[in-house]
């Protein structure tokens, strides 16, 4: 990726000529001496190998979050159940918060990719088991990290910024699909409402862990349908149908 204020040489003939000059005669030399520079195949490498690496720390941690709660995370634990050294574990990860939000990282990552096959066509039944359908020790760390997020510094708060960037894109998308197949009211505003309904998400999980006597997913596809004016919409069809007009 090109620096904008890298200088093109690409723009100058004479810069041109001499660069690729210089290329044949760093070519020819290495050819004469046998050698080829290993630097791009061994950096690649060590960013590939680096990757794998957090991505095997946040997958213990998520296992650790799983079966005891996030309060039960350490970093020795951790180390352990990665099978590598804690001073690798903070090379990586240099707090346990960090890893906390390594972990929750993950579990979007993974359902981003159940959910982005023909997510403009959602029916209720699928945001309900949405919703409703991961282990009540994911959505007490989402819901306690989202907490901190607000904090000046704290790991959580590039995470959110990023992660409701892109749930308000995502459902900005579904609700102007919905809008297009008369499932929406026409005269929404899709990002508020998608803003909104994020926030209301976020609220009735909150209640929800407090006081898991009500139906989260009944709660959430009745706020969705009043945000998005489904109910209106389909009063609207009802008295077309039956030719008495609104």
């Amino acid at each position: 990726m090109c620096s904008k204020y890298m200088y093109d040489v690409r723009l100058d003939p004479l810069k041109r000529s001499i660069g690729t000059k210089t290329r044949l005669y760093s070519e020819l030399v290495m050819r004469r001496v046998g050698g080829v520079s290993t630097a791009p195949a061994r950096n690649r490498g060590n960013y590939a190998r680096t990757a794998e690496r957090r991505q095997t720390i946040a997958r213990a941690v998520l296992d650790l979050v799983l079966e005891k709660g996030h309060g039960g995370v350490t970093t020795a634990e951790t180390a352990a159940r990665a099978g590598i050294s804690e001073a690798t574990v903070l090379y990586h990860f240099p707090s346990r918060d960090h890893l906390l939000v390594a972990a929750l990282r993950r579990v979007f990552e993974e359902d981003d990719e159940r959910l982005s096959a023909g997510l403009t066509a959602l029916d209720l039944d699928r945001l309900r088991t949405y919703a409703t359908g991961g282990p009540r020790e994911i959505t007490l760390l989402y819901t306690t990290l989202a907490g901190h997020a607000g904090t000046p510094g704290h790991p959580a708060r590039e995470f959110f910024l990023e992660h409701y960037a892109e749930a308000r894109d995502r459902w900005t998308a579904i609700i102007a699909a919905r809008q297009r197949d008369g499932l929406a009211h026409p005269g929404l505003d899709p990002a508020e409402t998608a803003r909104q309904f994020l926030a209301t998400w976020d609220g009735l999980r909150a209640q929800w862990l407090i006081d898991p006597a009500f139906d989260l997913g009944d709660s959430l596809i009745s706020a969705f349908r009043r945000l998005t004016g489904q109910n209106w919409m389909e009063v609207r069809d009802l008295l077309l149908e039956r030719g008495t007009g609104l």
